[in-house]
């Protein structure tokens, strides 16, 4: 298990270590490696190992619901790194898609106990689909689905609208392509292309559940066994966080500059619904689900913030 494991590490770190061209390109511009790539691997890995050392330290591998958690967890090293090596948006949308595929396979195999599932002590009939089944955690099952299909709907339609409009995916060439969209387009133009824009902007705050579309994210965490949210949280949400304030900041700035006014408004729209959101934390996972809303809040105001301010120095 441990040869299994630490194999595909090793060669990835073989690979870093023998790179040594400023900029590799590679499968047809979908994968960039740079510095910021090269920092960001060992990055990822370390926090990786930090929370691996946890799991496997604390978890008893006496059966295998327990080993294909791990291997779940395991393939988020893999695709993590793959998001920040990705070079155009086609790629971004596919690894982030990928990367919610693991989380439904995480959830999946997260109960590694059958106090989940069942109720030793009273196997009556009239209590064996009420009491005894995980009524939470199939609710966390269900609203994580319909957002994950809800958001790849929306994604799907920003591909279309994308494309249409720039005929291109790579990042080098988007802002270019904006700008001059921007500049010589006609009005109904730039609102198509705005409206486009948007939508990925309205995706990343349903993914990461800032208020006001974070209905699905409470119910989310409630259902989640508390070695999920320690993963969920430290590690999966953290770097794909980090990813969403990069991509916005250096790979797409002139979107975020388009679209601050929006962007502001809908953070402090959640402002405005976020001292109902914090009522609602009563119980710990509740409470851990309100803090990662209001950080996350905090980091779309400040790129907002900045937009804006670069907005009013440039007028």
């Amino acid at each position: 298990m441990i040869k299994f494991l630490y194999t595909p590490i090793l060669l990835l770190l073989l690979l870093v270590f023998t790179w040594t061209s400023p900029t590799i390109s590679a499968w047809f511009g979908h994968i960039i490696f740079s510095q910021f790539q090269y920092s960001m691997t060992f990055s990822v890995l370390i926090s990786f190992f930090m929370t691996w050392y946890i799991y496997l330290t604390s978890f008893v591998f006496n059966s295998r619901e327990v080993y294909d958690y791990i291997i779940s967890i395991y393939n988020f090293l893999v695709w993590t790194i793959f998001l920040f090596y990705a070079n155009n948006v086609f790629t971004v949308i596919f690894v982030v898609e990928t990367l919610s595929i693991l989380t439904t396979l995480v959830l999946v195999t997260s109960p590694i106990s059958s106090l989940y599932f069942s109720n030793p002590k009273d196997l009556h009939s009239n209590l064996y689909l009420s009491s005894s089944t995980p009524h939470t955690f199939l609710n966390t099952l269900v609203f994580f689905f319909w957002m994950s299909l809800v958001s790849s709907l929306m994604l799907f339609v920003f591909l279309i609208f994308f494309y249409t409009r720039f005929l291109t995916f790579d990042f080098i060439l988007v802002e270019s392509m904006l700008s001059y969209v921007i500049t010589v387009s006609s009005i109904k133009d730039i609102l198509l292309v705005l409206l486009s824009t948007f939508v990925f902007i309205l995706v990343m705050f349903f993914k990461s559940g800032v208020v006001p579309l974070y209905v699905w994210k409470p119910v989310f965490f409630k259902g989640m066994p508390l070695h999920v949210i320690f993963f969920y949280i430290c590690f999966f949400y953290y770097f794909l966080l980090l990813f969403f304030i990069y991509f916005l900041i250096v790979y797409l700035n002139d979107l975020t500059y388009y679209n601050n006014i929006l962007l502001i408004l809908l953070a402090l729209t959640g402002t405005l619904f976020l001292i109902v959101v914090l009522v609602e934390a009563f119980y710990l996972k509740s409470f851990l689900a309100m803090s990662s809303i209001l950080n996350t809040l905090l980091v779309f105001l400040s790129i907002g913030s900045i937009s804006a301010c670069t907005f009013f120095i440039n007028v």
